[in-house]
């Protein structure tokens, strides 16, 4: 992977990364869908069990889908992960052993030969990787005729205008003291995730006929938890504003979000925190 190539933003997921690998699995294994199972079986279901196909992880982080996928099919033959962090990699290769296949790549430019791969998945990754067009396009390059696609990405919470309702959620709380700590700060918030892989709308169209895609849908999803205030706190440190923001802005988020979750303890002293998510799934022309 040529580091000069990096943009600014892939310069600082790679810092991150190299502090927090793991972050993401971390942050989002325990979270529960109401229907049972968490994020990560969404994506691992789409892979038959016990078969033989060729799956791609793009951005596979530490490896938790990818060992998900493994339990499901007894096997980690024709797993293949891909993540341009080496840290995350090498948390994976501790992970999974030797035999998934992990390379050390950016999306846009997917070694492997074309028609390759059955099944491409991708977990909390694709909104983060710039150049849309050049993504979309290696994952159709690489998937065999007839092969899937699919990405867990951001959903957003919800959070409250000023002035409107208090948050009702964890998550939602950390988010409206960040706004209000980046507020009183003059500070822009951190942008990360490409307008293209933010909006369901433009990311459906680029997954459409013109790109070689079919039954290009879109299902809306959330995930929760329960702890403890602390361990909430604990949990927000992983996410990349944290990484953004100086040691007292850090501090004073800290602050205004245990103030504003005590309200929010249930009777075992826990609060809930929720996470809205997209699963975008297409199916390659063919």
């Amino acid at each position: 992977m040529d580091a000069a190539a990096l943009s600014p933003n892939e310069r600082f997921l790679l810092d991150f990364h190299r502090s927090h690998a793991g972050a993401t699995s971390e942050f989002f294994g325990p979270a529960r869908a109401p229907e049972g199972g968490d994020s990560y079986d969404r994506l691992a279901a789409l892979v038959p069990a016990g078969g033989d196909a060729v799956v791609l992880d793009l951005g596979c982080g530490d490896g938790l889908l990818l060992e998900r996928i493994r339990q499901r099919r007894g096997s980690g033959a024709g797993l293949i992960g891909l993540d341009m962090s080496a840290d995350e990699l090498a948390a994976a290769a501790r992970r999974l052993g030797p035999e998934v296949l992990l390379l050390n790549e950016r999306a846009q430019a997917i070694s492997l030969p074309p028609a390759s791969v059955d099944v491409v998945l991708s977990h909390m990754a694709l909104m983060l990787m710039g150049d849309p067009a050049s993504v979309v396009a290696e994952i159709h390059r690489v998937l065999q005729p007839g092969g899937v696609f699919s990405a867990i990405v951001d959903g957003g919470p919800a959070p409250s205008d000023d002035g409107g309702p208090a948050p009702s959620d964890g998550f939602a709380c950390f988010v409206e003291s960040l706004r209000r700590t980046m507020r009183a700060a003059g500070r822009q918030p951190l942008q990360l995730v490409h307008p293209t892989f933010a909006s369901q709308q433009a990311l459906l169209a680029h997954l459409g006929e013109a790109a070689g895609f079919s039954d290009a849908r879109v299902k809306e999803l959330a995930v929760s938890r329960r702890e403890p205030p602390s361990r909430l706190w604990e949990l927000m440190l992983l996410t990349y504003d944290m990484a953004y923001l100086s040691p007292g802005e850090v501090e004073r988020v800290r602050r205004d979000f245990l103030d504003a979750v005590e309200a929010l303890r249930d009777a075992e002293g826990m609060v809930a925190c929720s996470i809205g998510l997209r699963q975008f799934t297409a199916r390659k022309q063919g």
